[in-house]
């Protein structure tokens, strides 16, 4: 079997996953225990057999001609052209496959234990959801065309919403995944004005003409044009990412179930903005204002969600900033040029961060739906396996030596001290942002699992298996991720050689041991400060409002819009629109009523109308005589 049909049908099985859950497991809920996540694990062999079959090349596999240029057309202003559908298998998309497969199907398996108390119609919607979230990154992944890339792109955002709001009983779930589509959105419109940048420039949608054309002549592709591109780009990155200052729907994400948040902030969503700049490397590389951008942005929302982080009292939502702040290490190791760095970082993030979803939502789980950490506290002793890798995750997070985390942090922190338009100023940042995390997530460890037992800690206990292996499965993945790029062996770097041409990061001793001493620093204060068992805290109000940032969008956009539009109902639409309608209804049905009064029903009104009309016949004729 070849590559391109083993990725073909890796990328339709989430897809028949989908339609079986939604259409024949409505009632049958142990079709959909085994389609929804047999599915992906299905793709992920696929995917695994595809990369292993592929090696280090890059193949297009053409699955049909989509459009095409016609011969009356050709030439002309009506010329459009030439887009195939097609899957692009390569080492960076194969690595990306393989984490939103792998890491997908654990999700999958939690789930159906996670989800079994929801009513039959709901467990296949959910998992249909699911099924086509995967299919839908899976196509975005794929891509290799801007048309592709776009409809990829806004599928992922289409699911999501579908995900985020999936309890739609709940109002704020609903309002959540509002916000996150138009957040989105802006998204898409950036990626679809590159596309048609690039269309003016290259003539064509392929991301190989852009590449061709960008290195085949410095002056093919004017400066100006590439830097427009590249920050459009950035935009759609942005705003799928999380990142400053499109970053206000994923914390709101977490109205969602459990599984929805770990499926969308580990291994899939928001790891797509910084996939997209890695396959535009090539482009950025000839765009410094906008490498620049995305740089900047990057240790911007590190930094900022670090800090914010620090004061949360939802479990998730501390995960949530958590996850935008790790985002923004990859941004910038993308961005200054150390791409597999970010994709290291990537891949480890993956497992670490959906092993402290998952713990979180046993957490919840066994606690019938709580989510304070100020209601939490004891919960070493009656969830000792969840604890443990609770504490595993976060360690890894973290970057305690010889956890995941640990190894791809240090390559993009050295990174950021030698590259860059913030260096060194950018390996400072991220130094401080390592000692932040290890203060929130010592901080959420001891809240949760060694404060004092709340109400409900007492009666909490392990869930069953088909949710606690899962959980154990990315325990060990984030202990040992961190062996596929670990200090001289370079194993990433050598597979993905032939898309970054890089060897591999250099990691300074300085810059590891730096990072340590604000890793100790940050847990040492956590543990002085909440090892005693005082959880107690005031935060300011700034933090608390998370910088303000939804009051100022409240303010500046949500606020003007929402007037303006009630000053053109009131003005225009209910005075013209809508009194244009009316008043074409209310003569329709005067006329009517006029009219209606000609059918009287008695015999001799009838007469009358016959004998008039005939009257008006003769006249009408005898005047055309003449």
């Amino acid at each position: 079997m070849s590559v391109g049909v083993l990725a073909g049908l890796g990328v339709l099985s989430p897809l028949a996953g989908f339609l079986v859950c939604r259409f024949a497991g409505r009632r049958q809920r142990g079709l959909v225990r085994v389609a929804g996540p047999g599915s992906i694990g299905v793709s992920f062999a696929l995917f695994l057999a595809a990369a292993i079959l592929n090696g280090t090349q890059a193949g297009d596999h053409l699955l049909y001609h989509w459009i095409f240029p016609t011969a009356a057309t050709a030439g002309s202003a009506l010329a459009v052209p030439a887009v195939n559908a097609d899957i692009y298998l390569d080492p960076l998309a194969a690595v990306m496959t393989l984490v939103v497969t792998g890491v997908g199907f654990l999700i999958h398996v939690y789930s159906v234990g996670y989800m079994d108390e929801e009513t039959d119609d709901d467990y296949s919607r959910f998992f249909a959801h699911m099924n086509f979230f995967v299919f839908s990154m899976l196509l975005l992944v794929l891509a290799h065309n801007f048309v592709m890339l776009v409809i990829g792109w806004a599928l992922v955002g289409l699911s999501s919403y579908l995900l985020i709001g999936f309890w739609v009983d709940r109002a704020a779930a609903v309002a959540a995944a509002r916000k996150a589509f138009v957040m989105n959105v802006i998204g898409d419109v950036g990626i679809v004005i590159a596309s048609f940048l690039t269309l003016r420039a290259v003539g064509g949608l392929s991301f190989d003409d852009l590449f061709r054309a960008i290195s085949a002549s410095k002056g093919h592709v004017d400066t100006g044009t590439l830097e427009l591109i590249g920050l459009f780009l950035v935009v759609g990155a942005v705003a799928k990412s999380a990142q400053i200052p499109l970053h206000t729907w994923l914390p709101d994400a977490m109205e969602g179930p459990t599984p929805v948040s770990a499926l969308i902030h580990a291994a899939t969503m928001v790891t797509a903005g910084v996939y997209l700049l890695a396959r535009f490397a090539p482009l950025f590389a000839h765009a410094p204002a906008a490498a620049s951008t995305a740089q900047w942005i990057g240790l911007g929302t590190a930094l900022m969600a670090a800090v914010i982080a620090t004061v949360q009292t939802d479990i998730k939502r501390v995960l949530a900033y958590s996850t935008m702040s790790q985002i923004g290490y990859m941004f910038f190791s993308v961005a200054i040029g150390a791409e597999v760095a970010g994709i290291f970082h990537l891949v480890t993030h993956a497992f670490f961060k959906a092993l402290l979803f998952l713990a979180a939502g046993n957490v919840i789980h066994a606690l019938a739906g709580e989510q304070d950490l100020r209601r939490m506290g004891g919960l070493w002793r009656s969830l000792p396996v969840t604890g443990f890798v609770f504490l595993v995750g976060a360690l890894a997070l973290v970057g305690i030596p010889p956890l995941a985390g640990f190894f791809s942090k240090d390559e993009i922190i050295s990174a950021g001290f030698d590259m860059g338009a913030a260096h060194p100023a950018g390996g400072i940042v991220l130094v401080l942002v390592a000692g932040l995390t290890a203060y929130y997530m010592l901080r959420a460890f001891y809240m949760a699992f060694m404060a004092e037992p709340g109400e409900r800690s007492a009666a909490a206990h392990e869930p069953g298996q088909v949710m606690l292996v899962p959980v154990v499965l990315l325990g060990a993945l984030a202990a040992v991720g961190g062996l596929v790029q670990p200090g001289p062996w370079h194993f990433l770097s050598d597979y993905t050689h032939g898309v970054f041409g890089e060897a591999g990061a250099l990691v300074e001793p300085a810059a590891i041991l730096l990072t340590l001493v604000a890793v100790f620093i940050g847990l040492a204060v956590a543990y002085r400060r909440f090892g005693a068992g005082d959880v107690r805290e005031q935060a300011p109000a700034v933090l608390d409002h998370a910088f303000y940032w939804d009051d100022l969008y409240q303010q500046l956009v949500v606020a003007p819009l929402w007037a303006a539009g009630e000053w053109l109902y009131r003005h225009v639409e209910e005075p013209w629109v809508i009194g244009a309608a009316d008043a074409a209804a209310g003569l329709a049905s005067a006329a009517g009523r006029e009219v209606g009064k000609l059918q009287s029903g008695y015999l001799r009104s009838y007469a009358m109308l016959f004998a008039a009309a005939a009257l008006v016949a003769v006249v009408v004729i005898g005047v055309g005589l003449r």
